[in-house]
């Protein structure tokens, strides 16, 4: 019995619906218009939700340029730790090559390491190198 009254009152509606049509839809846009009046009115309102938008647009540039800038230091940073790694391990292989050695795999990877913890320090990498591989140090 439910079932049959509800359907009853959709096809109630919908045939209501039909016939009346244009008072949904004006409810509607009257909605919108006052909605519209509401916001616009005040144009502080309007102006304060600007600047915010423009201030997190601020903040988002902000933001990007400091991870650029952070990035590319890393990246110099990392150039140059390479580059003393490359001048270091040139300089022992001369060294090895001078006493008629050779340099294996697992000293080179004992270097990279010793450069890269005492990079911002060269008088310690540089004794730290001639302990290791038995340099003369001065």
């Amino acid at each position: 019995m439910k079932w049959l009254a509800i359907k009853t009152a959709l096809k109630k509606g919908w045939a209501w619906t039909k016939a009346h049509a244009w008072v949904p839809v004006m409810a509607l846009l009257m909605l919108v218009g006052l909605l519209l009046y509401a916001l616009t009115r005040n144009a502080a309102f309007i102006s304060t939700i600007i600047d915010a938008l423009e201030a997190r647009r601020e903040s988002y540039k902000k933001e990007i340029d400091v991870l650029n800038a952070t990035h590319k230091k890393e990246t110099e940073e990392k150039a140059k730790v390479l580059e003393a790694y490359n001048e270091n391990l040139k300089n022992l292989e001369e060294e090895y090559a001078k006493r008629n050695e050779s340099l294996d795999s697992e000293k080179k990877k004992e270097l990279k390491k010793l450069v890269e913890e005492s990079y911002n320090d060269p008088e310690m990498l540089s004794r730290e190198l001639a302990k290791l591989y038995g340099l003369e140090h001065g």
